[in-house]
């Protein structure tokens, strides 16, 4: 049975969203023990449950199913899914096209600055093979898209962005016309900051009311420098649109919800999340756990779409890759792999319960752990830049 909706927020489930297919007893108890009295169910998905113990189900959605890369055109043959890889595997391919990425968007950015018009055309092979990596093994590039960065903060930002959004736009199918507009959106949201002063990118103080009027009008400028590149008119609309909040109190125009396209809200969800953990703004950076739960938060009081944070929340997990985490056994991992259960990811123990660190880190997969054995659980989320928790700066991954 799958339920869509729980009658508590979500950072009081025990759960990744309200929705979950149910699998067995144990979670029906987790929900009951949460506070959870009524459910939502979607009648037409699941399977029929026996009379009991099944008769109050609550659910998890499964993790994320990223349909095949395929060509729609009549008469044009369905591109085979690429075949699946492990995260070792496919973790050189995802770093060499991170590399082709960054270059394109340097490139992007240099023929803005000449008042040259982009080539949309060279996108579109970068759209296909970031599609079948993420299809391969979507972990690969969602730990680049996390690790701390050092330099080309603007080329870094137009990465993860053109990554995430991708990856939802396969999670929630939407065309592939869609989600070429998206993805080149995704790459040249940011067109105006050519223009700008970069330092104001990250800034560690905050912006006066001169910078904040600087920033606010870097949208209109980058259309302005895109006016003559042909952009796809669904991905002109995203650019524009991808400052404004559902409230109305964005930029530049105040447009409210029903006003946007649902691929602009989906890329301001993912363009706040990826400011909020790489302090591309002028506030302090955040662990990846707390930006997604800040993201629930503002989405709740109006200034996000509800639907993208959730999409965001669940490809992410609780704990994101490269997460710093705390075990009940006091031992200090980093998260290295997200599986289709969100509170067991593939963990590294880098530290001891006596903060000692490791010789050799040992690698394990928290949901296919020998529980006759010590049974480790995530217990919190730790932020590395502190020196108590880290002192050998080990669970910092890094450029």
């Amino acid at each position: 049975m799958l339920v869509v909706e729980l009658d508590i927020p979500w950072l009081d489930s025990p759960f990744l969203t309200s929705s979950r297919r149910i699998k067995d007893i144990k979670e029906i108890e987790r929900l009951i023990k949460a506070g959870v009295k009524q459910v939502i169910i979607d009648t037409g998905k699941g399977e029929a449950p026996s009379p009991a113990p099944l008769k109050a189900a609550l659910v998890n959605p499964p993790a994320p199913q990223i349909p095949p890369v395929q060509k729609t055109q009549p008469g044009i043959e369905p591109t085979p899914e690429p075949e699946k890889r492990s995260l070792e595997q496919e973790m050189a391919v995802a770093t060499g096209l991170r590399t082709k990425i960054k270059k394109a968007v340097d490139n992007l950015q240099a023929s803005l600055e000449r008042n040259v018009p982009v080539e949309i055309s060279e996108i579109s092979p970068l759209i296909d093979q970031t599609l079948n990596s993420l299809t391969r093994n979507n972990q690969a590039l969602l730990s680049l898209v996390h690790l701390s960065r050092k330099a080309q903060k603007l080329a870094d930002h137009s990465f993860s962005t053109f990554c995430l959004c991708l990856n939802l736009a396969m999670v929630k199918a939407v065309s592939p016309a869609e989600r070429e507009a998206l993805g080149v959106a995704a790459l040249l949201h940011e067109a105006g900051w050519v223009q700008l002063p970069l330092q104001l990118m990250g800034k560690r103080t905050p912006y006066t009311a001169t910078e904040k009027k600087l920033i606010g009008n870097h949208i209109q400028i980058g259309l302005a420098l895109l006016k003559s590149s042909n952009l796809p008119e669904l991905a002109e609309r995203i650019v524009r649109e991808h400052h404004e909040l559902c409230d109305g109190s964005g930029y530049p125009s105040g447009l409210k919800a029903d006003s946007l396209h649902s691929l602009s809200k989906l890329l301001t969800v993912v363009d706040a999340y990826d400011e909020k953990v790489h302090q591309l703004a002028d506030k302090p950076g955040m662990v990846p756990t707390n930006a997604l739960r800040a993201l629930y938060v503002e989405a709740e009081k109006g200034l996000y779409d509800a639907a993208s944070v959730a999409s965001l929340i669940t490809l992410l997990g609780i704990y994101p890759i490269t997460s710093a985490v705390r075990l009940n056994t006091g031992e200090r991992a980093v998260v290295v792999e997200v599986g289709d259960d969100p509170l067991n990811p593939t963990i590294k123990i880098v530290y001891d319960a006596h903060k000692k660190l490791l010789a050799s880190p040992l690698v394990l997969d928290l949901k296919q752990q020998d529980v006759a054995k010590t049974k480790r659980t995530i217990e919190a989320v730790l932020d590395p830049s502190n020196s108590l928790d880290d002192p050998f700066k080990r669970l910092v991954v890094e450029d």
